[in-house]
């Protein structure tokens, strides 16, 4: 069993005045909320020396039942003040949250900590969706469309996504996390977020209800994975979560617990907008799995010991909770507890005593319950298969050199393609000798500035691990219709003028060209075989030599052209 802790962080200091009058901030004292920011902070640090394996924050938003908003900013917080402890989120609202943002503040987290972070995600209640005015019928939609994009953020070094309700281009977040893939939890009570969970591997965790009820949802993901996704998850697949009080003796732990119990589920039902049941926000089937529906939530007369009988308040000395709890974790078959110490408005040094009695004597009795063994696939984060990720790494690829990059595929991100039409071109020349040979081709200048007024340079590519280099195509007739010799020796020079400084981004044969069917077909062009870069003013000359008196290459012959697909990088520079 895996211990970990968790709270809704709950305002302690409202009224009790009836449901008629709506708890906006006016009933807020920021003084009040930073003294419990310190005193949570503290609660969830010590933690890491008390032994649990980590502890979790949640997100709500106009509600003083949970006043983290942000609550990635606390995950933070902790991470500064632990060393070891895992600290995750369950979770941001992502139907409500842009997705990349959302990934790379999961990203960025995981780096923070060195790895320690657990990705969450929730779907939202239905306050959040009539103030943020976004259609609850959409809601599971959002959800699944978010939650691919914060996958391919997260995996992916690269990618475009085009769905209903986002369309991202050219996606490669810094920083990439620690783990990928990243493990995933997610609260799982309706039929729709028990096979989503499924699906794509996510902790399934339970909040609330007794534990025959926590068992149906369990296994149905069970049923669900095996049957619809072909999978077995194990126990730590599952979370069951509880309202959670231990003192030295039970009636020491009841006197302390009644009131913040009542307390936190009168907050509960008291939303800024407490709008009747949402239609959209859940389906027909949505919880059709559950038996017990009558006792999902206590109401405000609900007894006492009838909330601690259904689990709705672990309560008691440390041998009461430890033999409750036994019961629970062995009836519902989950392998993490998640467990609620700061109940309502119970008083910070009872819950920092709650959470030493626990780990003293309850954690090491339930230690070796529901341990999968290693054989069995444990839930975390389904993703795209993430591949190996190498440096990038410049090649070299001169002409008749034994490399590797021919099985490679031609430079993809290109942004340009030099070609006689283009801007750069100052002439073609024939017929200049150079010792004993002839030259034709033909001469670029990179423009000062571009059309836009910002000076730029062409990035002519060459070879990587990732490529063979850009683009070159080339056919030279003589002026008579008939092809180039194939002995013709092709160059590609960029020349700084000033200085006369000479870059080699290509050598070869023009044979090598005409040996080429087609040109154009796809990874069928021969690629640069060195990059060079051409800044404003700097010439590129393309060059086809014979030898003298061999025969003619004329570059002006119809059948003649040439393209190099290149980068084109503007030096712009905006406020």
């Amino acid at each position: 069993m895996k211990f970990f802790s968790f709270d809704e962080l709950t305002y302690p200091s409202l009224p009790e005045v009836g449901p008629e009058i709506k708890f906006t901030n006016r009933f807020c004292d920021p003084m009040v909320v930073a003294q419990s920011y310190a005193d949570h902070l503290d609660e969830w640090a010590i933690c890491e020396e008390l032994g649990f394996d980590g502890a979790f924050v949640n997100e709500h938003h106009f509600t003083a039942l949970n006043i983290q908003p942000a609550c990635n900013i606390m995950a933070a917080a902790i991470f500064m003040r632990t060393k070891t402890l895992k600290v995750g989120v369950i979770g941001n609202v992502i139907p409500l949250r842009n997705p990349i943002r959302t990934a790379e503040e999961f990203a960025m987290l995981d780096c923070l900590s060195g790895g320690r972070f657990i990705g969450g995600i929730v779907r939202g209640v239905p306050q959040e969706y009539v103030s943020y005015n976004v259609d609850p019928f959409s809601s599971h939609e959002r959800q699944r469309e978010a939650f691919i994009i914060i996958q391919k953020c997260l995996n992916e070094e690269l990618f475009d996504y085009e769905g209903k309700f986002w369309k991202v281009t050219n996606v490669s977040i810094w920083p990439r996390p620690i783990q990928r893939p990243m493990p995933f939890w997610m609260p799982a009570g309706s039929l729709e977020s028990i096979e989503f969970a499924a699906e794509y591997h996510i902790n399934g965790a339970q909040v609330f209800g007794p534990p025959l009820q926590f068992k149906e949802c369990f296994d149905l993901y069970r049923k669900v994975a095996a049957e619809k996704f072909g999978w077995q998850p194990g126990f730590s697949s599952f979370v069951g979560a509880r309202l959670i009080h231990v003192a030295e003796t039970n009636e020491k732990a009841l006197a302390e617990i009644r009131d913040p119990l009542y307390y936190f589920f009168r907050t509960l039902a008291r939303p800024v907008i407490n709008p009747a049941p949402l239609p959209g926000h859940a389906s027909d089937k949505s919880y059709s799995h559950r038996k017990r529906r009558d006792r999902d939530l206590p109401g405000p007369s609900s007894p006492f010991e009838e909330m601690r009988r259904d689990g709705f308040i672990v309560a008691g000395d440390p041998d009461y909770v430890a033999r409750w709890l036994e019961e629970d974790m062995r009836t519902a078959g989950y392998g993490n507890f998640l467990g609620m110490f700061h109940v309502g408005s119970l008083a910070h040094d009872r819950v920092m005593n709650s959470k030493r009695l626990f780990s003293k004597y309850v954690m090491p009795a339930l230690r070796d319950l529901n341990v999968d063994p290693e054989a069995v696939q444990a839930a975390s984060g389904k993703s795209p298969e993430v591949a190996a990720s190498n440096p990038y790494e410049v090649r070299s690829a001169r002409n008749g050199d034994a490399d590797d990059t021919a099985s490679l595929p031609l430079f993809r991100d290109f942004n340009y393609v030099l070609s006689g039409h283009s801007p750069e071109v100052v002439r073609s020349f024939a017929g200049r000798k150079e010792g004993n040979r002839v030259e034709a081709g033909w001469e670029l200048r990179v423009q000062e500035s571009g059309a836009d007024g910002f000076p730029y340079e062409v990035i002519l590519v060459g070879p990587s691990n990732d490529s063979r280099g850009g683009a070159f195509r080339l056919m030279l007739g003589d002026g008579e219709g008939n092809a180039a010799p194939a002995d013709a020796k092709v160059k590609i020079e960029v020349v700084d003028p000033a200085s006369g400084k000479r870059q080699l981004a290509f050598d070869g044969t023009y044979g090598e060209f005409a040996a080429i069917d087609d040109q154009h077909a796809p990874q069928a062009a021969l690629g640069v075989r060195g990059r060079a870069v051409a800044p404003s003013r700097h010439l590129i000359n393309i060059t086809v030599s014979v030898p003298a008196g061999s025969g003619a290459i004329d570059p002006d012959d119809p059948i003649s052209f040439f393209e190099i697909e290149c980068f084109k990088n503007w030096l712009n520079i905006t406020a």
